[in-house]
């Protein structure tokens, strides 16, 4: 396997150490997005609003609640929302089977599908994923995933076991926004006294490959590229207790294999021109090239890190804050010119709520305005460095 060359830098505390030059312009400013300013802590907005936040979604323990309330679902196994929140499919348990009901996230029914396949209650896999444009994926039997279109049709099925005598974790399930390009993943496949792990492409109609084949090396999660192009995996060292980021084309070559040399890396997220990773701890995020693998910069903070992404503006973002429940509040923002070495940063009053349905994740809004998503607020925030 192709081995990039890790060229390493000692990490600066900006909170600590004058190392960035700070701006004296106006630094950032905050807001809420206007159509969820008024949202309660267990409302998130969709892509569909027409009529003020008519079309929004209550998300509660156990149960979805559509717009004014009219159209509700609970009592259900397992949901799965939509990367755009356009489309929800929710699992139930009746009797000796497992059904689906695939619902617009205004309430619209689309689909049931009263037998979807037979239920084993010792078999702890059962999940669904929807996709952008209503199409869904069925997951059971540790490694089997069943494709369904956006009428609800039954498409073709995909087993991914490694066939592993000694065993092997749940198999998931990783695709872009609309299905274009899937793949299966084995986190952990125990073989020899070994764990090892793979990435296999998922073909309709043609038949599935290997991507990547992992030996000593446990998957954490594969992020796919919008694009389809190329996909990044957080991966463990099992042998060395070492975080990786491996960055793979879509026939399987090796990009980028960055070694962070510690086994506390959180988070990876591949940036939208798909030409850097960010990777964050706790208290810490760094950012490196794709292409030649070196550490374009990093900076550590006394607060919580709770997002970080490097920007199409070419700013490294990360937000900080107290997470006490399901409550973020103290939310202060650092935007970092790494290459010039400049840095604003500032805490807002403005709280939000999170949910587990929703990661949080900063959006690029263009110029110099990012927004933060997967909070039942979602806050606008410009910088000026």
């Amino acid at each position: 396997m192709m081995k990039t060359l890790i060229l390493c830098f000692f990490v600066i505390p900006i909170s600590i150490l004058p190392i960035f030059s700070h701006s004296n312009a106006q630094d950032i400013r905050f807001w809420y997005l206007s159509e969820t300013e008024q949202f309660a802590p267990d409302q998130f907005r969709t892509d569909l609003l027409r009529d003020g936040d008519s079309e929004s979604m209550r998300v509660r323990d156990g149960e979805i609640i559509f717009g004014d309330g009219s159209a509700m679902v609970s009592g259900f196994h397992q949901a799965s929302i939509s990367d755009d929140r356009s489309f929800v499919g929710v699992l139930f348990v009746q009797g000796g089977y497992v059904a689906a009901e695939i619902y617009r996230t205004d309430g619209t029914l689309l689909h049931r599908i009263g037998q979807l396949a037979g239920y084993d209650p010792d078999d702890p896999s059962i999940r669904i994923y929807m996709l952008n444009n209503g199409s869904f994926v069925y997951r059971d039997n540790i490694a089997s995933f069943t494709y369904f279109d956006e009428r609800g049709e039954e498409v073709f099925q995909e087993f991914n076991s490694a066939g592993s005598p000694e065993g092997e974790a749940v198999s998931e399930f990783v695709s872009t926004p609309f299905g274009h390009r899937m793949v299966a993943v084995n986190p952990r496949v125990f073989t020899g006294g070994q764990v090892g792990s793979r990435i296999r492409d998922i073909r309709f109609g043609n038949e599935s490959r290997t991507l990547a084949q992992l030996g000593d090396r446990s998957i954490r999660s594969v992020q796919m590229h919008p694009s389809g192009r190329i996909m990044l995996a957080h991966v463990l060292d099992e042998s060395r207790d070492r975080h990786h980021a491996l960055v793979v084309s879509v026939r399987g070559d090796l990009l980028a294999d960055i070694d962070y040399e510690d086994n506390e890396i959180e988070e990876m997220v591949l940036s939208d021109c798909a030409r850097f990773v960010t990777g964050r701890t706790s208290g810490r995020a760094m950012v490196h090239e794709v292409a030649t693998g070196e550490r374009l910069g990093s900076a550590s903070f006394r607060e919580r890190v709770q997002v970080a992404s490097y920007m199409p503006d070419g700013m490294l973002a990360v937000l900080t804050g107290t997470l006490d429940s399901n409550r973020l509040g103290s939310i202060r923002m650092h935007i970092m010119d790494l290459r010039e070495r400049r840095v604003v940063r500032e805490e807002t009053a403005l709280t939000v709520h999170t949910s587990s349905e929703f990661p949080l994740r900063l959006q690029y809004e263009g110029g110099s305005t990012y927004r933060l998503q997967g909070a039942n607020r979602e806050l606008i925030i410009r910088h000026s460095l």
